[in-house]
């Protein structure tokens, strides 16, 4: 038993030893991974706008998802009044929610635009 661990530790050893070889011949486009790392030239404005643009997106997916679950919560509440009533609360959240997102995205451009403008 003693000879058998000895040669599992010798062949695992060895092809640790060779592991960097092999990885060296495979070519998984790090070239192509390096040319995008150099950036955009977006500006500090747009690479902002786009952001908060990105982040309004999501949170909007996030109250439509939302809006969906209280829909679904009215759907399946069976005509019982509870289940109905915190489905129609959902959706009004939902409602009011995706104003505010709607309302914050204009003020923010509004704002970023105003700020980026006059410097």
């Amino acid at each position: 038993m003693n000879t058998v661990s000895k040669a599992a530790f010798t062949a695992a050893a060895s092809t640790l030893l060779f592991v960097d070889q092999a990885h060296a011949a495979i070519n998984f486009g790090q070239s192509n991974v390096d040319q995008d790392l150099a950036g955009s030239q977006n500006s500090a404005e747009v690479t902002i706008q786009n952001l908060i643009s990105n982040f309004m997106v999501f949170l909007g997916i996030i109250a439509v998802c939302y809006g969906l679950w209280g829909g679904f919560k009215i759907l399946t509440a069976g005509g019982n009044d509870d289940g109905v009533s915190s489905g129609k609360k959902i959706l009004v959240q939902a409602g009011i929610g995706l104003v505010v997102i709607f309302l914050a995205n204009s003020l923010v451009k509004f704002v970023l635009g105003a700020l980026f403008v006059n410097a």
